[in-house]
C-alpha cells in the first residue's frame, strides 16, 4: 500500500505541471521507437531529472524499477 500512494503522489506532482508532464509523454513515446543509443541515454536521463523533481515534490525517496 505504501508503495502505491508513493507512486501516485510521484504521478499526482508530475500532473500538476501540464508542461512537464507532456515533456513526459513526448519521451515516454519517443523511448519506444528510439534507435539511437546515444539518443536513448538522453531520453533516459530526462525521464531521470523529471521523475527525481516529482520525487523531491511528493517528498517520496526514489526507489529504482528492478
Amino acid at each position: 500500500m505504501r508503495r502505491f500512494v508513493g507512486q501516485w503522489a510521484v504521478y499526482v506532482a508530475i500532473e500538476r505541471h501540464p508542461e512537464q508532464a507532456g515533456r513526459l509523454r513526448e519521451l515516454e513515446a519517443r523511448a519506444a521507437v528510439v534507435d539511437d543509443l546515444d539518443e536513448a541515454h538522453e531520453i533516459t536521463a530526462e525521464v531521470g531529472r523529471i521523475l527525481d523533481a516529482a520525487c523531491v515534490e511528493a517528498g517520496v525517496a526514489r526507489v529504482d524499477a528492478e
